[in-house]
Protein backbone atom coordinates (compact mmCIF):
# COMPACT_ATOMS: atom_id res chain seq x y z
CA UNK A 1 0.00 0.00 0.00
CA UNK A 2 1.30 3.27 -0.88
CA UNK A 3 0.08 6.97 0.51
CA UNK A 4 1.35 9.66 -1.93
CA UNK A 5 0.80 13.03 -0.93
CA UNK A 6 0.06 14.99 -4.17
CA UNK A 7 -0.26 18.65 -1.71
CA UNK A 8 1.64 21.75 -1.73
CA UNK A 9 2.07 20.59 1.87
CA UNK A 10 2.40 18.19 4.57
CA UNK A 11 -0.69 15.74 5.33
CA UNK A 12 -0.59 14.61 8.99
CA UNK A 13 -1.88 12.50 11.19
CA UNK A 14 -2.18 9.76 8.65
CA UNK A 15 -4.84 6.63 9.87
CA UNK A 16 -5.75 3.72 7.83
CA UNK A 17 -7.66 0.56 8.83
CA UNK A 18 -7.86 -2.21 6.21
CA UNK A 19 -11.09 -4.69 5.82
CA UNK A 20 -9.98 -7.71 4.64
CA UNK A 21 -12.26 -9.58 2.99
CA UNK A 22 -13.23 -13.25 3.59
CA UNK A 23 -10.82 -15.64 1.83
CA UNK A 24 -8.30 -13.68 2.53
CA UNK A 25 -6.20 -14.09 5.62
CA UNK A 26 -3.37 -11.93 6.60
CA UNK A 27 0.28 -13.57 7.49
CA UNK A 28 2.48 -10.54 8.48
CA UNK A 29 2.48 -6.79 8.61
CA UNK A 30 -0.31 -4.71 10.03
CA UNK A 31 -3.95 -3.78 8.44
CA UNK A 32 -3.28 -0.16 10.64
CA UNK A 33 -1.25 2.16 9.18
CA UNK A 34 -0.68 5.42 11.26
CA UNK A 35 2.14 7.61 9.86
CA UNK A 36 2.60 10.96 11.73
CA UNK A 37 3.59 12.97 8.50
CA UNK A 38 3.95 12.82 4.93
CA UNK A 39 5.89 15.91 3.45
CA UNK A 40 4.46 17.15 -0.19
CA UNK A 41 5.65 15.35 -3.03
CA UNK A 42 6.36 11.75 -0.65
CA UNK A 43 4.99 8.52 -0.61
CA UNK A 44 5.32 6.39 2.49
CA UNK A 45 4.72 2.54 1.71
CA UNK A 46 3.73 0.03 4.22
CA UNK A 47 3.81 -3.84 3.21
CA UNK A 48 1.81 -6.78 4.16
CA UNK A 49 1.56 -10.52 3.47
CA UNK A 50 -1.56 -11.86 2.67
CA UNK A 51 -2.47 -15.14 1.83
CA UNK A 52 -5.78 -15.90 -0.57
CA UNK A 53 -7.46 -19.14 0.11
CA UNK A 54 -9.32 -19.44 -3.41
CA UNK A 55 -8.86 -17.83 -7.09
CA UNK A 56 -11.14 -14.87 -8.04
CA UNK A 57 -11.94 -11.20 -6.96
CA UNK A 58 -11.78 -9.71 -3.62
CA UNK A 59 -12.38 -6.36 -2.60
CA UNK A 60 -10.39 -4.03 0.14
CA UNK A 61 -12.21 -1.71 1.94
CA UNK A 62 -11.37 0.89 4.92
CA UNK A 63 -14.05 1.65 7.60
CA UNK A 64 -11.22 4.16 9.36
CA UNK A 65 -9.40 6.29 6.61
CA UNK A 66 -8.62 9.80 7.67
CA UNK A 67 -5.69 12.49 7.69
CA UNK A 68 -4.92 16.54 8.29
CA UNK A 69 -4.21 18.17 4.74
CA UNK A 70 -1.56 20.67 3.74
CA UNK A 71 -4.15 23.48 5.45
CA UNK A 72 -4.78 21.39 8.65
CA UNK A 73 -7.92 20.40 7.68
CA UNK A 74 -9.38 17.24 9.29
CA UNK A 75 -10.11 14.78 6.16
CA UNK A 76 -12.22 11.08 6.47
CA UNK A 77 -12.50 9.01 2.83
CA UNK A 78 -15.65 7.05 3.58
CA UNK A 79 -15.32 5.30 -0.11
CA UNK A 80 -12.26 3.93 -0.40
CA UNK A 81 -12.28 0.75 -2.19
CA UNK A 82 -9.24 -1.21 -3.79
CA UNK A 83 -9.83 -4.73 -6.24
CA UNK A 84 -7.53 -7.62 -5.21
CA UNK A 85 -7.26 -10.66 -8.13
CA UNK A 86 -5.92 -13.76 -6.74
CA UNK A 87 -5.09 -16.81 -9.85
CA UNK A 88 -4.54 -19.79 -9.18
CA UNK A 89 -1.32 -20.61 -7.53
CA UNK A 90 1.29 -22.80 -9.48
CA UNK A 91 1.91 -26.10 -8.66
CA UNK A 92 3.97 -25.48 -4.91
CA UNK A 93 7.79 -26.03 -4.94
CA UNK A 94 9.39 -27.63 -2.23
CA UNK A 95 10.24 -25.66 0.57
CA UNK A 96 13.83 -26.09 1.65
CA UNK A 97 14.25 -27.12 5.24
CA UNK A 98 17.06 -26.47 7.98
CA UNK A 99 19.73 -28.72 7.74
CA UNK A 100 22.04 -27.30 9.89
CA UNK A 101 22.15 -25.56 13.12
CA UNK A 102 23.36 -21.54 14.32
CA UNK A 103 26.44 -21.23 15.43
CA UNK A 104 26.95 -19.17 18.31
CA UNK A 105 30.02 -17.71 20.11
CA UNK A 106 30.74 -14.70 22.32
CA UNK A 107 32.85 -11.53 20.58
CA UNK A 108 34.40 -10.85 24.39
CA UNK A 109 34.83 -13.68 26.71
CA UNK A 110 35.78 -11.27 29.81
CA UNK A 111 33.62 -9.69 32.72
CA UNK A 112 34.37 -8.09 35.86
CA UNK A 113 33.12 -9.68 39.06
CA UNK A 114 29.70 -7.71 39.88
CA UNK A 115 29.66 -4.60 37.54
CA UNK A 116 27.58 -4.06 34.64
CA UNK A 117 29.42 -4.73 31.54
CA UNK A 118 27.94 -5.58 27.86
CA UNK A 119 28.52 -9.04 26.50
CA UNK A 120 28.17 -9.32 22.76
CA UNK A 121 26.50 -12.60 21.37
CA UNK A 122 27.61 -13.53 17.52
CA UNK A 123 25.26 -16.20 15.92
CA UNK A 124 25.64 -17.21 12.25
CA UNK A 125 22.76 -19.20 10.33
CA UNK A 126 24.38 -22.66 9.11
CA UNK A 127 21.27 -23.56 8.45
CA UNK A 128 21.15 -23.73 5.41
CA UNK A 129 17.75 -21.31 4.89
CA UNK A 130 16.72 -17.95 5.54
CA UNK A 131 15.34 -17.64 8.97
CA UNK A 132 13.42 -14.45 10.55
CA UNK A 133 12.46 -13.57 14.49
CA UNK A 134 16.03 -14.48 15.42
CA UNK A 135 15.70 -13.85 19.57
CA UNK A 136 18.99 -14.30 21.76
CA UNK A 137 18.34 -14.29 25.88
CA UNK A 138 20.91 -15.70 28.43
CA UNK A 139 20.59 -17.43 31.72
CA UNK A 140 23.20 -18.67 34.35
CA UNK A 141 25.20 -17.06 36.51
CA UNK A 142 24.59 -13.72 35.17
CA UNK A 143 21.64 -10.88 35.88
CA UNK A 144 20.66 -9.27 32.95
CA UNK A 145 18.18 -6.20 31.89
CA UNK A 146 15.34 -8.92 30.54
CA UNK A 147 15.00 -7.07 27.02
CA UNK A 148 14.58 -9.26 24.16
CA UNK A 149 17.35 -8.69 21.55
CA UNK A 150 15.97 -9.53 17.92
CA UNK A 151 16.26 -9.16 14.04
CA UNK A 152 13.74 -9.75 11.48
CA UNK A 153 15.30 -11.41 9.35
CA UNK A 154 18.90 -13.69 9.53
CA UNK A 155 19.85 -14.57 5.74
CA UNK A 156 21.87 -17.97 5.02
CA UNK A 157 25.29 -17.58 5.98
CA UNK A 158 24.76 -14.58 7.43
CA UNK A 159 26.03 -13.49 11.33
CA UNK A 160 24.38 -10.96 13.45
CA UNK A 161 25.49 -9.39 16.46
CA UNK A 162 23.48 -8.94 19.79
CA UNK A 163 25.08 -6.79 22.36
CA UNK A 164 23.26 -7.19 25.99
CA UNK A 165 23.76 -5.61 29.08
CA UNK A 166 24.74 -7.91 32.02
CA UNK A 167 26.34 -8.45 35.48
CA UNK A 168 28.37 -11.12 36.31
CA UNK A 169 27.57 -12.71 39.72
CA UNK A 170 29.53 -16.04 40.13
CA UNK A 171 33.80 -15.58 39.47
CA UNK A 172 35.76 -17.96 37.55
CA UNK A 173 37.94 -18.54 34.42
CA UNK A 174 35.31 -20.79 32.86
CA UNK A 175 31.60 -19.58 34.12
CA UNK A 176 29.63 -21.31 31.88
CA UNK A 177 26.09 -19.27 30.66
CA UNK A 178 23.45 -20.91 28.43
CA UNK A 179 22.34 -18.95 25.24
CA UNK A 180 18.82 -19.42 23.94
CA UNK A 181 17.80 -18.64 20.14
CA UNK A 182 14.82 -18.48 18.83
CA UNK A 183 14.00 -18.75 15.44
CA UNK A 184 11.27 -19.06 12.83
CA UNK A 185 11.08 -20.92 9.44
CA UNK A 186 8.53 -22.16 6.88
CA UNK A 187 7.98 -25.62 6.90
CA UNK A 188 6.82 -27.91 3.76
CA UNK A 189 2.70 -26.65 3.91
CA UNK A 190 4.29 -23.12 4.12
CA UNK A 191 3.41 -22.66 8.27
CA UNK A 192 5.95 -20.85 10.95
CA UNK A 193 8.06 -23.29 12.80
CA UNK A 194 9.19 -21.81 15.53
CA UNK A 195 12.72 -23.26 16.73
CA UNK A 196 14.86 -23.15 19.85
CA UNK A 197 18.47 -23.68 20.31
CA UNK A 198 20.45 -23.67 23.13
CA UNK A 199 24.25 -23.32 23.56
CA UNK A 200 26.67 -23.17 26.40
CA UNK A 201 29.37 -20.46 26.46
CA UNK A 202 32.32 -20.33 28.76
CA UNK A 203 33.33 -16.52 29.82
CA UNK A 204 35.96 -15.16 32.02
CA UNK A 205 35.09 -13.61 35.09
CA UNK A 206 37.62 -11.43 37.05
CA UNK A 207 37.39 -10.50 40.97
CA UNK A 208 36.50 -7.42 41.87
CA UNK A 209 40.07 -5.03 42.00
CA UNK A 210 40.25 -4.47 45.40
CA UNK A 211 39.88 -0.83 46.75
CA UNK A 212 43.10 1.52 47.06
CA UNK A 213 43.29 4.77 48.88
CA UNK A 214 42.41 7.53 46.82
CA UNK A 215 45.27 9.75 45.85
CA UNK A 216 44.97 13.06 44.04
CA UNK A 217 45.17 13.14 40.07
CA UNK A 218 45.13 16.19 37.96
CA UNK A 219 44.09 13.95 34.85
CA UNK A 220 40.31 12.82 34.57
CA UNK A 221 40.69 8.95 35.31
CA UNK A 222 40.45 6.56 32.30
CA UNK A 223 37.05 5.63 33.22
CA UNK A 224 35.55 8.97 32.45
CA UNK A 225 33.16 9.37 29.53
CA UNK A 226 32.94 12.97 27.63
CA UNK A 227 29.40 13.47 26.08
CA UNK A 228 30.44 16.38 23.41
CA UNK A 229 27.32 18.38 22.79
CA UNK A 230 27.23 20.16 19.78
CA UNK A 231 25.15 23.03 19.06
CA UNK A 232 24.02 25.42 15.78
CA UNK A 233 21.00 27.32 15.17
CA UNK A 234 21.84 29.26 12.46
CA UNK A 235 20.24 32.77 12.25
CA UNK A 236 18.64 32.38 8.14
CA UNK A 237 17.01 29.21 9.87
CA UNK A 238 14.28 28.62 12.54
CA UNK A 239 15.64 29.50 15.79
CA UNK A 240 16.15 26.11 18.21
CA UNK A 241 16.25 25.89 21.74
CA UNK A 242 19.31 24.11 21.79
CA UNK A 243 20.78 26.24 24.72
CA UNK A 244 17.13 25.04 26.92
CA UNK A 245 18.21 21.52 25.99
CA UNK A 246 21.82 21.73 27.15
CA UNK A 247 21.16 23.34 30.39
CA UNK A 248 18.48 21.10 31.08
CA UNK A 249 20.97 17.86 30.09
CA UNK A 250 24.14 19.54 32.29
CA UNK A 251 21.08 19.73 35.64
CA UNK A 252 20.81 16.00 35.14
CA UNK A 253 24.50 14.91 35.33
CA UNK A 254 24.53 15.50 39.44
CA UNK A 255 21.67 13.58 39.96
CA UNK A 256 22.59 10.36 38.31
CA UNK A 257 24.54 7.04 40.06
CA UNK A 258 27.17 7.11 37.62
CA UNK A 259 27.80 10.86 37.60
CA UNK A 260 31.92 10.18 38.54
CA UNK A 261 31.80 8.26 34.77
CA UNK A 262 30.67 11.42 32.32
CA UNK A 263 31.78 14.98 31.49
CA UNK A 264 29.85 17.18 29.17
CA UNK A 265 31.92 19.60 27.20
CA UNK A 266 29.68 22.24 25.33
CA UNK A 267 30.18 23.64 21.45
CA UNK A 268 27.93 26.25 20.75
CA UNK A 269 27.21 28.12 17.11
CA UNK A 270 29.32 24.93 16.27
CA UNK A 271 31.34 25.54 12.77
CA UNK A 272 32.63 22.26 10.43
CA UNK A 273 35.90 23.18 11.83
CA UNK A 274 34.97 23.66 15.33
CA UNK A 275 33.57 20.35 15.08
CA UNK A 276 36.37 18.48 13.79
CA UNK A 277 38.69 20.17 16.20
CA UNK A 278 36.41 19.40 18.95
CA UNK A 279 36.48 15.43 17.90
CA UNK A 280 40.62 15.29 18.40
CA UNK A 281 40.77 18.09 21.58
CA UNK A 282 38.55 15.85 23.98
CA UNK A 283 38.36 12.38 22.00
CA UNK A 284 34.79 11.80 23.38
CA UNK A 285 32.55 8.26 23.89
CA UNK A 286 29.37 10.36 23.10
CA UNK A 287 28.69 13.26 20.65
CA UNK A 288 25.57 14.86 20.51
CA UNK A 289 24.07 17.33 17.81
CA UNK A 290 21.18 19.33 18.56
CA UNK A 291 20.24 21.60 15.70
CA UNK A 292 18.48 21.50 11.89
CA UNK A 293 18.33 18.90 8.95
CA UNK A 294 17.99 19.06 5.44
CA UNK A 295 15.81 15.91 3.97
CA UNK A 296 18.73 14.57 2.12
CA UNK A 297 20.41 13.96 5.60
CA UNK A 298 22.65 17.15 5.67
CA UNK A 299 23.36 18.81 8.73
CA UNK A 300 23.12 23.13 8.51
CA UNK A 301 25.69 24.07 10.77
CA UNK A 302 26.73 27.59 10.94
CA UNK A 303 29.48 29.94 8.84
CA UNK A 304 31.82 32.37 9.65
CA UNK A 305 28.49 34.44 9.50
CA UNK A 306 26.27 32.19 11.63
CA UNK A 307 23.95 31.56 9.18
CA UNK A 308 23.41 27.83 7.42
CA UNK A 309 26.43 25.44 6.33
CA UNK A 310 25.44 22.49 4.67
CA UNK A 311 27.23 19.58 5.60
CA UNK A 312 27.00 16.39 3.12
CA UNK A 313 25.79 13.02 5.82
CA UNK A 314 29.04 11.04 3.69
CA UNK A 315 31.38 13.64 5.09
CA UNK A 316 30.73 13.50 8.00
CA UNK A 317 30.10 10.17 8.51
CA UNK A 318 33.68 9.41 7.34
CA UNK A 319 34.65 12.13 9.81
CA UNK A 320 32.87 10.41 13.10
CA UNK A 321 34.54 6.76 11.22
CA UNK A 322 38.11 8.17 12.26
CA UNK A 323 37.45 8.71 15.98
CA UNK A 324 35.81 4.63 16.08
CA UNK A 325 38.52 3.82 18.61
CA UNK A 326 36.89 5.84 21.40
CA UNK A 327 33.47 7.21 19.44
CA UNK A 328 30.95 4.95 21.24
CA UNK A 329 27.32 6.33 20.67
CA UNK A 330 26.28 9.28 18.37
CA UNK A 331 23.12 11.34 18.61
CA UNK A 332 21.60 13.85 15.81
CA UNK A 333 18.51 15.16 17.11
CA UNK A 334 17.40 16.98 13.73
CA UNK A 335 15.04 16.69 11.69
CA UNK A 336 15.43 13.85 8.38
CA UNK A 337 18.60 12.79 9.74
CA UNK A 338 17.85 9.18 9.37
CA UNK A 339 20.26 9.55 6.28
CA UNK A 340 23.17 10.75 7.94
CA UNK A 341 22.50 8.14 10.80
CA UNK A 342 22.43 5.37 9.02
CA UNK A 343 25.58 6.12 7.03
CA UNK A 344 27.29 6.60 10.75
CA UNK A 345 26.57 3.40 12.12
CA UNK A 346 28.70 1.88 9.56
CA UNK A 347 31.12 3.03 11.76
CA UNK A 348 30.13 3.83 15.46
CA UNK A 349 28.22 1.13 16.84
CA UNK A 350 25.02 2.99 18.33
CA UNK A 351 23.74 6.18 16.01
CA UNK A 352 19.87 8.02 16.84
CA UNK A 353 18.84 9.89 14.29
CA UNK A 354 15.65 11.13 13.52
CA UNK A 355 13.09 10.24 10.69
CA UNK A 356 10.59 13.07 9.79
CA UNK A 357 10.48 16.33 11.47
CA UNK A 358 11.18 16.85 15.26
CA UNK A 359 8.97 19.75 17.08
CA UNK A 360 12.17 21.65 19.23
CA UNK A 361 9.92 20.30 22.58
CA UNK A 362 10.21 16.39 21.69
CA UNK A 363 13.65 16.53 20.65
CA UNK A 364 14.08 18.18 24.15
CA UNK A 365 12.11 15.36 26.37
CA UNK A 366 14.08 12.54 24.25
CA UNK A 367 17.43 14.39 25.86
CA UNK A 368 16.07 14.33 29.20
CA UNK A 369 14.92 10.82 29.28
CA UNK A 370 18.05 9.75 27.19
CA UNK A 371 20.65 11.09 29.52
CA UNK A 372 18.80 10.58 32.48
CA UNK A 373 19.32 7.14 31.74
CA UNK A 374 22.68 7.11 30.17
CA UNK A 375 23.66 9.10 33.82
CA UNK A 376 22.49 6.38 35.86
CA UNK A 377 24.18 3.67 34.07
CA UNK A 378 22.14 2.28 31.54
CA UNK A 379 23.29 0.84 28.27
CA UNK A 380 21.83 3.24 25.29
CA UNK A 381 19.35 1.27 23.83
CA UNK A 382 18.12 1.82 27.15
CA UNK A 383 18.59 5.38 27.27
CA UNK A 384 16.96 5.61 23.44
CA UNK A 385 13.79 3.44 24.95
CA UNK A 386 13.97 5.80 27.75
CA UNK A 387 13.96 8.96 25.99
CA UNK A 388 11.15 7.87 23.29
CA UNK A 389 8.81 7.19 26.64
CA UNK A 390 9.34 10.80 27.45
CA UNK A 391 8.43 12.08 24.17
CA UNK A 392 5.33 9.96 24.80
CA UNK A 393 4.08 10.93 27.64
CA UNK A 394 3.20 14.13 26.10
CA UNK A 395 -0.15 13.96 25.31
CA UNK A 396 0.68 16.62 22.77
CA UNK A 397 3.00 15.71 21.04
CA UNK A 398 1.27 11.89 20.20
CA UNK A 399 3.06 10.18 17.47
CA UNK A 400 6.51 12.32 17.27
CA UNK A 401 8.38 9.26 19.87
CA UNK A 402 8.52 7.25 16.46
CA UNK A 403 10.35 9.83 15.02
CA UNK A 404 14.11 8.61 16.61
CA UNK A 405 15.55 5.75 15.41
CA UNK A 406 18.30 3.86 16.87
CA UNK A 407 21.29 1.97 14.59
CA UNK A 408 23.08 -0.34 16.03
CA UNK A 409 25.77 -3.35 14.51
CA UNK A 410 24.03 -6.45 13.88
CA UNK A 411 20.31 -5.08 14.08
CA UNK A 412 17.82 -4.01 12.60
CA UNK A 413 17.01 0.04 13.28
CA UNK A 414 14.65 0.23 16.28
CA UNK A 415 12.01 2.46 16.89
CA UNK A 416 9.32 3.10 19.94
Amino acid sequence: MVFRNTGRGPCANVVFKLRIPAGVVLMSGSDRVEVPVIPPGHAYTHEIAVQVRRPGKFTLTSPNFSYRNEFDVPVRVTDFSADLVARSAPAPVPVRQPAGRLRVWCDNRELDLDAWDELTILVSNETGVALHDVTVALRGPVASDDRQRRIAVLKESATARFTLAVRATERGRHVPVVVTTRYGHLDQSGATRTVMQEDVLDVAVRPAEPSQPAAPVTQPALTEQTVLYLAASPRDLAPLRSDLEMRKVQQLLPLGRARDRFRIEHCPAVRFDDLSQALISYDPQVVHFSGHGDRDGSLYLENDLGEQDSIAPEGLAALFGQHTPTLRCVIVNACHSVRLAEAVSRHIEYVVGMRYEILDKAAIHFSKGFYEALFAGWTVPRAFARGCAHIRARPAMEGQHRTPLLFSRGADPQSC
